[in-house]
């Protein structure tokens, strides 16, 4: 990860889109502690994840089926 750029890197704090960039083939670079995890007393993670176009693509397609669940669910 030293090599890379901030711009070259994204974080993902929820492990659900996680998973999904995962399964997709998206490359995690790095994994830190959350800094909150002193303050909420919980063992969260940010996974860092490389930025290139693959991601790019499956970070949007990912969040437009997360807004299309939440419209959804509003509808009932």
């Amino acid at each position: 990860m030293e090599n890379m750029k901030k711009k070259d890197t994204k974080l993902v704090f929820n492990y659900g889109v996680t998973r999904k960039l995962l399964a997709a083939g998206c490359v995690v670079v790095d994994i830190k502690p959350d800094r909150e995890n002193e303050t909420t007393g919980k063992d969260r993670c940010i996974h860092v994840f490389k930025n290139d176009q693959h991601f790019q693509a499956e970070f949007e397609r990912i969040n437009k089926e997360i807004a299309e669940a939440k419209a959804a669910e509003e509808v009932l």
